[in-house]
């Protein structure tokens, strides 16, 4: 076993639960965002503010970060980070086609990535 200590937040990284959505404006995939230093590593005391961009046939549902001590609103397009981590809830639309989900912070790379909805 190696223990290590991470660097500085340099990246944000995106993790989809799913790939793939059903268009029927009811169905949801869990995006984790990861803060993570130049080695790809989680920073576990990052709390940069991530900033959501959705575009093509999905919304973004809600934002979370874990923190029982944040008091930022679950209806938005931005959270900070607790821990290294938050997430973002989207949804889908009716109409079948891909949603690309971006999230940045000042002064980290950004991270996009794309899910498809179906008919």
């Amino acid at each position: 076993m190696e223990i290590s200590t991470t660097g500085e937040p340099a990246g944000v990284h995106l993790i989809a639960d799913r790939g793939t959505l059903i268009a029927d404006r009811r169905d949801v995939a869990h995006i984790t965002v990861e803060i993570h230093d130049d080695r790809g590593r989680v920073v576990p005391v990052a709390d940069n503010l991530i900033t959501f961009e959705i575009q093509g046939e999905g919304r973004i549902l809600g934002v979370d970060n874990g923190d029982s001590q944040s008091h930022e609103e679950y209806k938005a397009k931005q959270r900070k980070s607790f821990n290294g981590l938050c997430l973002a809830i989207v949804q889908s639309t009716a109409k079948a086609g891909p949603i690309r989900i971006t999230a940045s912070s000042p002064s980290l790379r950004p991270d996009t990535l794309t899910i498809l909805t179906k008919a």
